[in-house]
Order: C-alpha cells, then sequence, then structure tokens
C-alpha cells in the first residue's frame, strides 16, 4: 500500500477518535483541549521539575545575560539576512522561486526535511524552547499555570504555560529574561549538535576506497546519459586506475566523441558504462562570448583555436595562447536524440573571446596582479564527460570543518550559509550514495555503518530544527519572542529618549513601532515567495 495511502489512513483514525472522545467528555475531564487536529493536555504534574530545575538562581541568571547576548547578535544576523534575500528576489527565476511549504519548518510538509529525522528535531526544540522559558519564569519569582504535551497523532513536543498576566506586571529585566530564555536555549543547543556532528562524529570518518567522486553532473552532458549522478565513485577509466582528481582531469583520452569504458562504485556496487569522451560545458554565463555564440550546457568543446581538446590541461593550454577580443575557430559536438550520439553542431564555427583580465577586475580583482598575463576568455566553465569531481577527503572536509578555508569574515558568512544549507543541496541526511564512500573510524571504529550515519544524522537535524526555531524566534516580531524582547527594549529606550512622555505616549510610541516593524519583517517573508513571480 502506498505510503501516504498508510499516513491519510492513520490520520483519518485519530481524527475520528479525537472527535469520539470529545463527545463524550473524556478530554475535558482529563484537562485536554484540542485546537483542529492538534491535541494539548494539560497538567499540573511535572512543575516539581521546573522547580528543581531552577534553584541554581545565581546559574540562570548569569544564563539570562548570555541569553540576552545571544538574542540581540542573532536578532541582526537574520534581520541582515532578509534584508540581503530581498535584494536577490529580483534576480531570481520565477522557476526557482520558494514555494509556501518551503518557508515551514514541519516535517512532512516541507519536502527538504525527513519526517522522522525532522520529528525528532523538532521535540528536542520544542522542549528546550519551553522549559528554558518555564526555568526563568520560576527563577524570576513568576507562577507557572500548567505545563503539558501537544499531540499530533504522536507527541510533538511539551509547552509550559506561564501566568501571562504575573509575566506583563514583572520588571522589564526579569520579563525579558523569559523572553531570551527559549530562544537562546535553540541556539546553544544547536552549536553543541553542530560541534559533535562535525567535529567528532564527521572527523572520525575515512574513505572506504580511492577514487574521484562525482558532486555534479551537467545536464545532457555525456555523463549524464550514461547514468552517472551524484556520489559516484570513478575507480577506472578504459581499465586505467583513476586514483585522483589530477588522474580523472588529465586522463589521456581518446578524440572528443570516441567512447571510454568507466568504471565506478554506486552504493557499493561496480558499475561499467560506455560513455562518449570529452570536455563538456557544465556553465555558461550570460552575456559572455560562449553563451552569446550558443553553446549550452552539455555540449562538448572537440576543438578550440584549432587545437583538440582531450581533457582539462588541453583545454587550458589551448585557451593559454589566445588573446583578448580574438576570433578563433571552435568545434562543439552536441548530443542528437535520433543517433543517440554527440555529433558536431554546425551552427557553431568560430566565437571572438573577450578579456579575462576584465571579467576578472569586475567579479574577482584580488586575482589579478602586476604579473598577470591576459588571455582570450570564453565565458564557460567545463568537466570531463561532464562531471565534476573531487576526492572523497573534500566531500567531507566542510562538513568536519565548516570553517575549512576561511580567512575573511564574508569566508566565515558564505560558510556558515552553507553549512545551514546541507539539506538544499542534498548533503542532510547524508544520502546513500555520499555515506557509502566512508567508514567509521577511531572510537567509533566498531559501529555498525548504518547505526553511525542514523547518529550522525539525528545530531544535524537536532542542529538544524534548533537553529531555524532560534532565528526564526528572535525576528523582532510581536507574537515571537523577538517581538516582545524588541517592544521592552524598545520601551527603555524611549523612556530615556522621551523623558517628559506620558505613559499613554510612550506606550502609542512604542506600540506603533513594534507593529510597524511586524509587518515589515512580514513583507520580507512574502517578499521572497512572491517577489520573484513579479520579474
Amino acid at each position: 500500500m502506498n505510503a501516504y495511502l498508510i499516513a491519510g489512513l492513520i490520520f483519518a483514525i485519530y481524527i475520528v477518535v479525537l472527535y469520539i472522545l470529545k463527545k463524550k467528555g473524556v478530554l475535558e475531564k482529563h484537562s485536554i483541549r484540542t485546537y483542529g487536529p492538534l491535541v494539548m493536555w494539560r497538567t499540573q504534574r511535572g512543575k516539581d521539575i521546573i522547580e528543581r530545575l531552577a534553584r541554581p538562581k545565581r546559574f540562570w541568571r548569569g544564563y539570562s545575560i548570555v541569553a540576552k547576548a545571544i538574542c540581540v547578535a542573532v536578532m541582526i544576523f537574520i534581520m541582515a539576512l532578509l534584508l540581503w534575500e530581498a535584494t536577490l528576489v529580483t534576480s531570481i527565476p520565477a522557476d526557482k522561486a520558494p514555494s509556501p511549504e518551503m518557508m515551514l519548518g514541519i516535517p512532512g510538509i516541507n519536502p527538504i526535511i525527513p519526517i522522522w529525522y525532522g520529528i525528532l528535531g523538532l521535540v528536542v526544540a520544542i522542549i528546550v524552547h519551553e522549559f528554558a522559558h518555564g526555568i526563568l519564569t520560576r527563577v524570576g519569582g513568576m507562577p507557572l499555570k500548567s505545563l503539558g504535551l501537544v499531540f499530533l497523532v504522536i507527541p510533538l513536543g511539551a509547552f509550559v504555560e506561564p501566568d501571562e498576566g504575573e509575566l506583563e506586571k514583572s520588571e522589564k529585566k526579569r520579563r525579558t529574561s523569559v523572553y531570551a530564555a527559549g530562544p537562546a536555549a535553540n541556539v546553544i543547543v544547536a552549536i553543541i549538535c553542530a560541534l559533535l556532528f562535525s567535529s567528532l562524529f564527521l572527523s572520525s570518518v575515512a574513505p572506504a576506497r580511492e577514487g574521484p567522486v562525482v558532486l555534479s553532473v551537467a545536464d545532457d552532458g555525456p555523463a549524464s546519459h550514461a547514468g552517472l549522478a551524484f556520489g559516484s565513485q570513478i575507480v577506472r577509466i578504459d581499465g586505467m586506475s583513476v586514483v585522483s582528481r589530477d588522474d580523472y582531469e588529465n586522463f589521456t583520452a581518446p578524440l572528443p566523441g570516441e567512447n571510454v569504458t568507466v568504471e565506478y562504485y554506486f552504493s557499493n556496487s561496480l558499475y561499467s558504462k560506455e560513455v562518449q569522451s570529452g570536455v563538456v560545458v557544465t556553465q555558461t554565463s550570460s552575456g559572455l562570448p560562449a553563451a552569446d555564440a550558443g553553446i549550452m550546457t552539455g555540449m562538448i568543446i572537440a576543438s578550440l583555436n584549432d587545437t583538440v581538446i582531450r581533457n582539462y590541461s588541453d583545454m587550458k593550454a589551448a585557451q593559454s595562447v589566445t588573446r583578448p577580443y580574438q576570433t578563433v575557430n571552435v568545434t562543439v559536438l552536441a548530443y542528437y536524440t535520433g543517433t543517440g550520439k554527440f555529433e558536431v553542431f554546425r551552427d557553431i564555427s568560430e566565437i571572438t573571446l573577450t578579456s579575462r583580465r576584465e571579467y576578472l577586475l569586475k567579479t574577482a580583482p584580488e586575482m589579478v596582479g602586476p604579473d598577470f598575463k591576459d588571455v582570450g576568455f570564453l565565458g564557460l566553465n567545463t568537466a570531463y564527460l561532464g562531471a565534476s569531481v573531487n576526492s572523497p577527503e573534500v566531500v567531507v572536509r566542510r562538513l568536519a570543518n565548516p570553517m575549512y578555508g576561511v580567512g575573511s569574515i564574508d569566508d566565515a558568512i558564505s560558510s556558515t550559509l552553507y553549512y545551514l544549507a546541507l539539506p538544499f543541496a542534498g548533503l542532510a541526511p547524508i544520502p546513500s550514495p555520499v555515506s557509502d564512500l566512508f567508514v567509521p573510524t577511531g572510537a567509533f571504529a566498531g559501529i555498525p555503518t548504518e547505526v553511525f550515519w542514523v547518529a550522525s544524522n539525528c545530531l544535524y537535524w537536532i542542529f538544524w530544527i534548533n537553529i531555524m526555531v532560534g532565528l526564526t524566534n528572535v525576528l523582532p516580531a510581536v507574537p515571537l519572542d523577538g517581538g516582545y524582547l524588541f517592544r521592552d527594549w524598545l520601551d527603555s529606550l524611549v523612556l530615556r529618549i522621551k523623558k517628559n512622555a506620558t505613559e499613554k505616549d510612550r506606550e502609542k510610541y512604542v506600540a506603533g513601532i513594534t507593529y510597524t516593524l511586524a509587518l515589515f519583517v512580514l513583507f520580507l517573508i512574502i517578499w521572497q515567495l512572491i517577489g520573484p513571480r513579479f520579474f
């Protein structure tokens, strides 16, 4: 039976049982309330746990100071990120715009979040968040109304319900400590899990075998037509061992368009495929010579400037002897569905190059030194067979050390965003083709590989969901924790600036600014959904 059908059947039974129990008064008798399909079970039990956890008051007061600092830093970061993303909206094609479900961090709705890892991460995030609120509520001497569990077929997490009236009447210092406690706890748990995932687990793996790993495959290229995919590990070409990336890129290949036999591992199984040889275009840049001439992704550059291009070295050598704005001969092979082969594309026979120096001055000026030799520039990226590869160590290096190679603040921000975006790159959870490339070593050597990767993925998703909950909740938008923090901090600022203002006027200023900012935050989020579809 289809998994979605089973899930739908279970959910339908859940709704029916819920309806029957509610009609018979069973839910009300046990302090259980429903909000649509959500079930909230309130109880007085568990308060003693919060009381015991809140006893080291000096520690928690110190934590509240750290929590507020974390919230300020994260609030600035997430707002800067939203503003930066807003500037990119006009350059995003409509078909690449995020869908509404991608904006929701809910397992089963957001397609990039695996259901079971996602539920685990969400449960941990909710419990950590709510218990942090509850502990700081008691540290501040304010009462708790109840504790409880939230269900949607299965338990989704816990909640701690402070007395809202007492919270609002308390002084700002205690109130803001309660607001900051939850998001900061999520951020701290996320950092701990990220350190365990990267520094402990991913640093303990070693390649299962030698050979470059396919990281991306050009659409409509030879590798794509032959069935090579992300995670394939190439070990031989035409019977010759391929140990490194250099072996692969500079393989002494036959003439472009002729077949080579590629042997590779995929999911621990060895395959052998006939692939048409050649240096393949993996990307072109709009407005530059290659794209203007009609060269497209997947085409083979068979010759350039009357030089046959068999491998990466040939391509590099051919370009090194060209001049800016020179018109050179070019032979391009394209895939024809009628023959199932790459054949000469006769619409392109020559191309006028541009200046590599001028291009770099616009995009990466630090690469243009005093001894820089200017040559002709095509404006394309290539890879042998159309498969970009790297060593297994490089694949895991960025996961084991997200800050590897970081030399500036920009690099650090880019590396952080890359680490957060691993699910969008298909690297979290670590998928089978990639996890099969490595074996656990050191302290984890005796653990079954499957168990090791499940534990690793659990840590990553607890990190990911917690950091998303933390980032979302510090947004300066009521009714989020960050919104209430911003409101109280703004009230203190207005009190200092407008010392003669009445309490009513001060509340009016604060409310106006707070709700205007909340609407602006909402606009920035919605803009990412609708903006690309306007341009």
